[in-house]
């Protein structure tokens, strides 16, 4: 694919990503390839290398728009790169082995979410040591993220030795986040896999949605896990969950919200284990135990009174 100059004036989808282009922010670009930080950032021919430097172009509160390029690659050591600006919009552009990929050579790695109302769309993440702590952490206090069509690949030592512990993080504050569209993949001989997806600390009104989530080993606690202090209107909804001998959902007691529309492949001793939420509502979900059978409805049906 050819790239020239985007000029984009609202929701748009680029070769199957979705991008909600801006209105009034500014664009900019970068490429590892064919990039350069002494470039302007403002055309695919003039990209950035990294994703750090096109920050520092970007304005607070303005709704500007970085493009990573298909192919693009960033290798990160002991260090976080930062979203850090109000209301940026990271995208990556191209699809399936195209996508831009983050590499995570040390345990210390992440893409931390550090300012308001930002949104992280379609790239992939790889973890290249053992037990990197944390994919993508979304920091306390900050509200409104958006992170989508994210994928976790396996480990690039492709023997089960590299793996995230936990893919996202949100921590405590942080209202009006939204995960969709995660997907996880993780050798299958992985271990240090603890959730897909963790609340960790109190947040209100987080979404989790459309998620396809494999994570298996001795570490897992659930794909989608609520830790610490209770969080309240918690969605979480048409998620695809696999893992070994755990619960597919488990979220602190009392934390509120409703649970609805997942499928849960989990060998347990009740359907009901398969799901641990006591303070939330819950429809049609279901949980298959066995390879072969059919998944059953989890829950008991709420009475006539």
């Amino acid at each position: 694919m050819t790239f020239s100059h985007l000029s984009l004036s609202g929701p748009v989808s680029l070769d199957g990503v979705r991008v909600n282009a801006p209105v009034t922010g500014n664009e900019f670009y970068v490429d590892s390839n064919l990039g350069s930080n002494s470039r302007d950032g403002t055309t695919p021919a003039e990209a950035r290398a990294t994703l750090a430097s096109a920050l520092d172009l970007c304005t607070a509160s303005k709704n500007d728009t970085i493009y990573l390029m298909p192919g693009h690659v960033e290798s990160m050591d002991d260090e976080q790169i930062a979203i850090d600006v109000v209301g940026v919009n990271v995208i990556g552009l191209g699809s399936r082995s195209s996508r831009p990929r983050f590499d995570y050579d040390h345990a210390n790695s992440s893409i931390d979410i550090e300012a308001s109302n930002c949104t992280l769309r379609n790239v992939t993440i790889r973890p290249s040591v053992t037990d990197v702590l944390v994919g993508i952490d979304v920091v306390a206090a900050v509200t409104g993220t958006l992170i989508e069509d994210v994928e976790a690949l396996p480990g690039e030592d492709a023997g089960g030795v590299d793996d995230f512990a936990l893919v996202v993080d949100v921590k405590a504050g942080c209202t009006g986040t939204t995960v969709r569209g995660l997907k996880v993949r993780q050798h299958a001989s992985g271990a240090g896999y603890l959730a897909g997806v963790r609340l960790t600390g109190a947040s209100d009104d987080i979404l989790i949605e459309d998620c396809d989530i494999y994570i298996l080993g001795a570490g897992v606690v659930a794909p989608i896990n609520g830790i610490t202090t209770l969080s309240t209107k918690v969605m979480v909804r048409n998620n695809l969950l696999w893992t070994d001998a755990e619960p597919g959902i488990e979220l602190l007691t009392g934390t509120t919200g409703i649970i609805s529309d997942n499928y849960i492949f989990s060998n347990l001793g009740t359907l009901a284990a398969s799901i641990v939420a006591a303070h939330c509502a819950r429809f049609e979900n279901y949980n298959c135990e066995v390879v072969n059978e059919t998944g059953a409805l989890v829950g008991t049906a709420s009475a006539d009174d």
